[in-house]
């Protein structure tokens, strides 16, 4: 009875929504497959589950009640890998992901959930070698060949209107970040903002989901900055800010504060922009980033404000 209120509540949202079986398990799994889990014929693996909720903006908890021991301890490796490339500590982020490799090559083949676990960690080892000093043209040649994983057709621009995992969206967000690094702003603009307006349009129930939304903001407002157009980016913080607040997203937070200061700053609107380069600050310190802190106040610097 479990396996079919799941099939039954993916095949409602995925109706709801109007997609189609083929839309919505692309790069998933094959319709065949999909329309066995949502009548209740097949148990669907953890990967597969959790691509389906989240294309479709189904809350990330619920895939938990159809875990088996082993799954719920991958997903928990997972979680540590996520942690660690977040805390910089590379070392131990590469052992997992030797361990996890060794776990996949373990478990029976399924073709497409073997092909979303690959996926994962090879990005994994691609955000490694970004954040150990790896050029951005060979990170990038090494991002398009991992979203061509489930998405193909990819051509390195377009999203079109195909549906997207939490796990795509944050390849595709690192495919614009390397081509501004790059210097190719036609190209991270466009990728970024067709990005933005999938996510705008789609529903975002889910945690990662809505931190991914700000980081995007956050990027966009900082490049338009830096291109010199102020009252855009400005908007854009401040969209980014009350989306951080309305959802309590601290993650980017900070940096969009930092982001509106600076535009604010350009706008000479120097007392408001003092303002936010202090809320700016006072944050990466709440939360222990003091080198962030520093960094913020050497932008307030630039501009004649000391705080």
């Amino acid at each position: 009875m479990a396996n079919y209120t799941v099939g039954a509540l993916i095949r409602d949202a995925r109706e709801r929504q109007k997609y189609s079986q083929e839309e919505l398990s692309y790069g998933i799994c094959t319709p065949s497959t999909l329309s066995r889990i949502e009548n209740g014929i097949q148990i669907p693996g953890k990967k597969i589950l959790q691509g389906l909720f989240q294309r479709l903006g189904i809350i990330d908890q619920v895939h938990d009640i159809c875990l088996s021991k082993a799954e719920m301890e991958q997903y928990e490796m997972e979680q540590h890998l996520i942690r660690c490339l977040g805390k910089k500590e590379y070392g131990k982020a590469e052992q997992l992901v030797c361990t996890l490799e060794e776990i996949i090559q373990k478990k029976p083949y399924s073709g497409y959930s073997r092909n979303m676990e690959q996926q994962y960690l090879c990005f994994a080892r691609v955000l490694i070698c970004k954040n150990q000093g790896e050029s951005a043209q060979k990170i990038l040649e090494q991002l398009l060949e991992v979203i061509q994983m489930t998405i193909p057709e990819f051509d390195g621009l377009h999203i079109r209107t195909r549906l997207l995992t939490y796990q795509e969206i944050s390849i595709l967000n690192n495919i614009a970040c390397s081509y501004h690094a790059m210097g190719d702003t036609h190209d991270a603009f466009h990728l970024l903002f067709e990005l933005k307006e999938y996510m705008e349009k789609h529903p975002m129930n889910g945690q990662e989901l809505s931190v991914k939304y700000p980081m995007i903001l956050q990027n966009l407002s900082s490049w338009l900055g830096q291109e010199g157009y102020y009252q855009d980016a400005l908007a854009l913080c401040q969209k980014g800010i009350d989306f951080c607040i309305e959802y309590g997203k601290m993650h980017t937070f900070p940096m969009l504060l930092c982001n509106k200061a600076c535009a604010l700053a350009e706008l000479g609107q120097i007392e408001m922009s003092k303002e936010f380069f202090d809320m700016s600050t006072a944050v990466f310190l709440a939360v222990g980033q003091r080198e962030r802190a520093e960094q913020v106040k050497k932008y307030a610097q630039n501009y004649g404000i000391v705080s």
